[in-house]
């Protein structure tokens, strides 16, 4: 599985940790990686500051959008020039590709011939977010049709990973990408469900999916506000990989993050992949 990842770049530094990360992966699994960096289209709109360089009394920008678009193509060209560098030096095949757009959207549309798509936990503005999420990784996790890995750490662990399961379509779906890593990358997991009155009724339905699956799994039952409690024992147990649902359980709550997702992959001390 994911034989084709896709990693989008802006050669800061949070997205170079997704960028060895997903390196590290693909000379463990023989995967592809595809490199992207999107331009943003918003930085071409000259419109709003030739309205204020009026506004000021100045002169307007001579030839700004051609200027700044040719800026902006020569840094997108350097961050994938880096990223083909570190793909070469550890011998993992990639493409690259620049593309102009609206980032996350474009990041979307480039994706449809990928497995996975893994990106650093914060973008080029990563200093001033304390290691949260960006708004493209976020927008692009929100959305995605393909799982999506952030990681704020560049080197995979291999010792085991967790599992957080609440017996939703998403949670299911994420059991079942757990099922095939555990099985492909020979890793045990913990499954951890958080609280509620059926608890144990979800713990059975996942031990039943299970048994048909030759995989070493520790079932874990614990109360608490489900967000906090994941990263608790995310880094009680020591997990080098935390494996969740993606958030969004209709077309309108599809449109806001959920607060334990979020949680999640702002606070969990590993990467973070998201199933759908």
């Amino acid at each position: 599985m994911f034989k084709r990842i896709l990693v989008p770049t802006d050669g800061s530094e949070a997205a170079t940790v997704g960028v060895r990360y997903a390196i590290a992966l693909a000379q463990r699994r023989g995967a592809t990686l595809l490199g992207l960096h999107v331009v943003d289209v918003k930085l071409l709109e000259g419109p709003f500051l030739r309205d204020l360089s009026a506004s000021l009394g100045t002169a307007p920008f001579v030839n700004y959008q051609n200027n700044i678009a040719m800026l902006l193509d020569e840094r997108g060209k350097a961050a994938l020039r880096a990223f083909c560098e570190l793909c070469d030096a550890a011998g993992v095949p990639c493409e690259a590709r620049l593309a102009t757009g609206v980032v996350p959207r474009t990041i979307l549309e480039n994706c449809g011939l990928a497995d996975l798509i893994i990106m650093g936990r914060g973008g080029e503005h990563n200093q001033w977010l304390n290691g949260l999420v960006g708004s493209t990784t976020e927008a692009v996790a929100r959305r995605s049709p393909l799982p999506v890995l952030v990681t704020g750490r560049d080197v995979p662990g291999y010792n085991r990973f967790l599992v957080a399961f609440d017996g939703s379509a998403y949670a299911r779906q994420a059991l079942k990408t757990a099922a095939v890593i555990a099985a492909a990358w020979e890793m045990p997991f913990h499954l951890l469900t958080v609280g509620g009155s059926a608890e144990e009724a979800t713990l059975d339905e996942a031990r039943r999916y299970l048994q048909a699956h030759n995989i070493e799994v520790e079932f874990v039952r614990r109360e608490g506000d489900p967000g906090e409690t994941i990263v608790t024992y995310a880094a009680e147990c020591a997990a080098d990989l935390l494996v969740m649902g993606a958030y969004g359980h209709s077309k309108v709550r599809e449109l806001v993050m959920g607060s334990t997702t979020a949680h999640a992959i702002n606070h969990a001390p590993c990467p973070v992949l998201l199933a759908r």
